[in-house]
């Protein structure tokens, strides 16, 4: 089968009073694996990535080369950015260009230059918690061939999944990505950041760091247009959601049973704080699939359009789309408004 769900949009005006989200965190039976070393640079102080919240997605970890020193570096030479293609000869697939890993990409990373000099934006892809690295990396190559590609994304990033449902540990390599980004955007370049589940807090960190230090020349300053996916509001402040280009804030709800995905509240909560700067966008859960009175399996209809569990979250979704499309509906929605039309 290949149906996918209807999507509408749902702007909600900013509420006066807003309070916090209190979503009940989900926790699994099983984490990806032990933290052994963090990131090189802490996030700014303005960034509370230690507060879990809201929910966050579980699932079984697979592949264990995507997290802890099981990461090497499958490409030690970095390929160049300034690339000019001009020998006429066809730009490499996908699959082409190894994933580099490794101490000079950041812990939990995984990173891309497709070379297409006629490409110029960035896509950076957090993945929930605990999922592993490698479930990033296929969700991200099934985005970019669906549709980052035809939007000109030439540099991609994936992340593994916290290993804590409230990023205590603040794992992730995030300053590695942040030195990045400021060396291979170009001038009419965007970044597009989209984080699923407890990933956005693994993601605040990153806006928190390019706010607080790490970008002073400006490279990334309204560049950034950030999707949280159904995730949560701890160590998004106001400072680094004013440096943005936009910010959307994206949940499920299934009409026809009356079930919304566990975040909704919280994405909505972050649309009252910064409706202007974005918004909140609702997808239409109803023909996901998922079971009535199910909102962990419409959690995943922001990555998966139908997932495999009718009534739970789980990983397989990050991996398997045959006949189960990956969902872009929340980029096509605003892709005119955010200036990452072609």
């Amino acid at each position: 089968m290949s149906r996918v769900a209807p999507i509408l949009v749902l702007v909600l005006a900013s509420c006066s009073e807003p309070t916090e989200s209190t979503s009940q965190a989900y926790a699994p039976s099983e984490s990806s694996g032990e933290v052994t070393r963090g990131d090189s640079a802490p996030s700014s102080s303005g960034s509370a990535t230690t507060s879990a919240d809201t929910s966050a997605t579980t699932g079984a970890s697979r592949g264990s080369d995507s997290s802890g020193d099981a990461q090497t570096d499958e490409s030690t030479d970095d390929a160049d950015s300034s690339s000019e293609g001009t020998t006429g000869a066809p730009l490499p697939e996908f699959d082409d260009i190894p994933w580099q890993t490794g101490d000079d990409i950041g812990y939990g990373v995984a990173y891309k230059d497709l070379v297409d000099p006629s490409a110029h934006h960035a896509f950076v892809g957090y993945a929930g918690y605990p999922f592993p690295l490698d479930a990033s990396q296929s969700w991200v190559r099934e985005l970019w061939l669906a549709r980052l590609r035809e939007l000109g994304v030439r540099h991609v990033w994936a992340v593994q999944g916290p290993t804590t449902v409230g990023y205590e540990n603040l794992e992730v390599g995030n300053s590695f990505i942040a030195a990045k980004l400021t060396s291979v955007l170009e001038a009419d370049g965007k970044v597009i950041v989209a984080a699923h589940s407890s990933g956005s807090y693994v993601a605040h960190e990153l806006l928190a760091q390019l706010e607080g230090g790490l970008d002073d020349a400006g490279v990334t300053a309204d560049k950034l247009v950030y999707f949280n996916l159904d995730g949560g509001t701890a160590g998004l402040y106001d400072a680094a959601v004013q440096r943005l280009h936009r910010a959307y804030f994206v949940s499920v709800y299934d009409g026809a049973t009356g079930t919304a995905a566990p975040n909704r509240g919280a994405m909505q909560y972050l649309d009252s704080m910064w409706h202007a700067n974005g918004g909140y966008l609702e997808l239409e859960g109803n023909g996901s699939g998922c079971n009535d009175g199910a909102p962990w399996c419409l959690h995943m209809v922001v990555i998966n359009a139908l997932p495999h569990d009718p009534s739970d979250s789980s990983v397989i979704d990050y991996y398997d789309f045959v006949d189960r499309p990956v969902v872009s509906a929340y980029i096509d929605m605003v892709a005119d408004d955010a200036g990452l039309m072609p």
